[in-house]
C-alpha cells in the first residue's frame, strides 16, 4: 500500500524551419541484414521484480512529474492515458489502461509493451559524431515537447547497463535535420552554416538503473521515411572536459518510431501542419518493417495533459549485447570549430564528394552502403 501511494504521488506531483522539398532518403540496406532476433521474454522475472519495477517507476514518474510542474498542472487534473500503439509482429499492443489519481503506476510502466528488444538497424546518412552531453536538445525550436526515456539492458543477463552513453538525433517539426551539409532537401547545399547546427542532437549517460532521458521534440515527417529518432548506445566511452565523449564502442545502433494515430494528430498542430511533404506510414517504411519483424521499435507514451500540444512522456527499452561493436561512419564530426564533413561519410559518397545532390548522381546506387556488423557471440 505504501508503494502504491508513493507511485501515485510521484505522478500527481507532476522559430521553426520551413519544410524542405520532397525527396526520398537513401535506404542503407545491409548486405546480410544482420538484425538481432532475440527476445527479452526470458527477462520477465527480472523486470517484474518489485524493486526493479519500483526503481523504473520512480525514474519515469519523476520525469513525468517534472513536465507537469513546468506546465503548472496541479493535483486536480483530467485523466491521461497511455495511447494505443501500432501492432507489430501480429501482437495486439492496444492498452485500455487509464492513468488516474490513486492508481499503481507499476501497472503502466511494467506493461509488457515496455519490455522489448530494440533491433539493430541502419545508422542512417545524417549522423554527427561528437555532439555534446546535454539533456535539453531542443535548441529553441518550436514543436511538441517530448521527454524520451531510454532504458538499456543486457539481453543475456537481463541486468540494466549503467554508465553507457546514448546518442540520439532526429529531424525538427518540419522534417529538417541540421548539422550536415549537402544532403538533399536539407537546405542550401552550398550553405556551410548548416554545419553549425546542433538542434535535436545530443548525448546522455545512463544512470544506475540504465536509464538515459532527453528533453526533445516530436520529430516531423519527410518524404520517403516514417517519422523516427535515431539512437546509438556507446559502451566504454570517456567523457572529455569539453562535455563530449570519445572512445568506446557502439554496442547498439537503432531507430525508434511512434504510433501512427499519434502522428496523424500531431500533423494537425502548428508548425507540423505547415509540412506539405508526403507522409510515409510505418507499415510502408523499409527500415521499420525490418525493425518490427519480431521486435517492437515503437515507443510507449503518455500525454502530459489532455492537450497534445503540451507534450508527451515516452519510454522504450533497448536490449543490447555488451560485447557488440557496431560499425559507425558519421556524415560529419562536431569539433571545437563547428561541424566538419566526413570526406568518406555517407553524404560524401552520395554526392560523389561534392556539396550538392547533383554530384555523383550516377554513383548513388552503388555508393553509401553502410553495413552494421553482427553482434559478437
Amino acid at each position: 500500500m505504501a508503494l502504491k501511494n508513493l507511485l501515485a504521488s510521484v505522478l500527481l506531483a507532476a522559430p521553426a524551419a520551413l519544410a524542405h522539398p520532397g525527396h526520398h532518403e537513401k535506404v542503407y540496406a545491409h548486405a546480410a541484414l544482420p538484425l538481432e532476433r532475440k527476445s527479452l521474454a526470458h527477462c520477465d522475472a527480472q523486470f517484474n521484480e518489485p524493486q526493479f519495477i519500483k526503481r523504473t517507476v520512480e525514474i519515469h514518474g519523476a520525469e513525468l512529474a517534472r513536465l507537469k510542474r513546468s506546465l503548472g498542472i496541479e493535483e486536480e487534473k483530467p485523466k491521461i492515458a497511455p495511447r494505443d500503439y501500432i501492432s507489430v509482429s501480429r501482437i495486439d499492443h492496444k492498452s485500455t489502461k487509464a492513468v488516474s489519481k490513486g492508481m499503481d503506476l507499476s501497472t503502466l510502466f511494467s506493461d509488457s509493451g515496455a519490455c522489448m528488444l530494440m533491433p539493430a538497424v541502419d545508422q542512417g546518412p545524417l549522423y554527427v559524431q561528437g555532439e555534446e552531453i546535454r539533456k535539453d536538445i531542443t535548441g529553441g525550436e518550436k514543436g511538441i515537447p517530448l521527454t524520451l526515456a531510454i532504458q538499456v539492458v543486457d539481453y543475456k543477463t537481463c541486468q540494466t547497463v549503467p554508465n553507457a552513453y546514448v546518442d540520439i538525433w532526429s529531424s525538427n517539426s518540419t522534417g529538417i535535420y541540421v548539422g550536415v551539409q549537402g544532403y538533399p532537401g536539407m537546405g542550401d547545399p552550398k550553405d556551410a552554416s548548416i554545419l553549425k547546427g546542433t538542434t535535436l542532437r545530443g548525448v546522455q549517460p545512463t544512470n544506475d538503473h540504465g536509464v538515459a532521458s532527453f528533453d526533445s521534440l516530436l520529430p516531423g515527417h519527410y518524404d520517403g521515411r516514417a517519422t523516427h529518432i535515431h539512437a546509438i548506445v556507446y559502451l566504454g566511452a570517456t567523457k572529455q572536459p569539453n562535455n563530449t565523449i570519445t572512445g568506446g564502442r557502439a554496442a547498439h545502433v537503432g531507430q525508434l518510431y511512434f504510433d501512427q494515430s499519434l502522428l496523424t494528430a500531431v500533423d494537425k498542430i502548428a508548425p507540423y501542419s505547415s509540412n506539405k511533404m508526403k507522409v510515409t506510414q510505418n507499415t510502408a517504411d523499409f527500415l521499420f518493417m525490418q525493425g518490427a519483424n519480431g521486435d517492437d521499435p515503437i515507443v510507449r507514451y503518455a500525454m502530459v495533459s489532455n492537450n497534445l500540444a503540451d507534450g508527451l512522456f515516452a519510454w522504450i527499452r533497448f536490449g543490447i549485447n555488451q560485447q557488440a561493436n557496431k560499425a559507425v561512419n558519421p556524415a560529419a564530426w562536431w569539433t571545437a570549430n563547428g561541424g566538419v564533413m566526413n570526406p568518406k561519410g555517407p553524404v560524401a559518397q552520395l554526392t560523389g564528394g561534392g556539396t550538392g545532390w547533383g554530384f555523383g548522381r550516377k554513383r548513388r546506387a552503388a555508393a553509401a552502403v553502410e553495413e552494421v556488423q553482427e553482434d559478437a557471440e
